[in-house]
């Protein structure tokens, strides 16, 4: 039981760092009226950490898996765990933070967030899967 909460706290993780990207991409506009900052520099301000937390998740990821999730196989199902949370931190955030504003014009966010959807559940079962691999390393 208790590693079946771990495995849930860590897929809800994924799910939240997720929404953090997504909410990033659809809430530029938002963004852009709490900061004043030039929407181009949004844009860049959210893809470079983006990129920036890919290239750190790919350390962080398997250290996860080796201390908390202690190189199970079974870790391996955070990669396909994390769409509930994921779902549910959107909708909590449309609820909380709603955008009534329908002048946005975020046509490149779309193609960027299909990439990330289909993209992200591979990169978190190949990251996993090297981190139940490196009990067997050490």
């Amino acid at each position: 039981m208790k590693y079946f909460l771990k495995l849930n706290a860590v897929s809800a993780l994924y799910g939240f760092l997720a929404c953090l990207f997504i909410i990033s991409l659809i809430s530029s506009e938002q963004i852009h009226d709490l900061t004043s900052l030039n929407t181009k520099n949004i844009w860049n301000i959210s893809l470079g950490v983006a990129i920036i937390l890919l290239i750190g998740l790919f350390v962080i990821i398997p250290f996860l898996t080796k201390k908390w999730l202690e190189c199970r196989l079974w870790s391996l199902f955070s990669s396909v765990m994390w769409f509930p949370y994921f779902v549910l931190f959107i909708g909590l955030t449309g609820l909380l933070f709603p955008n009534n504003n329908l002048d946005d014009d975020n046509f490149g966010a779309g193609l960027i967030m299909m990439f990330f959807l289909i993209f992200y559940p591979v990169y978190l079962l190949i990251t996993t899967f090297i981190g139940t691999r490196l009990k067997k390393a050490t």
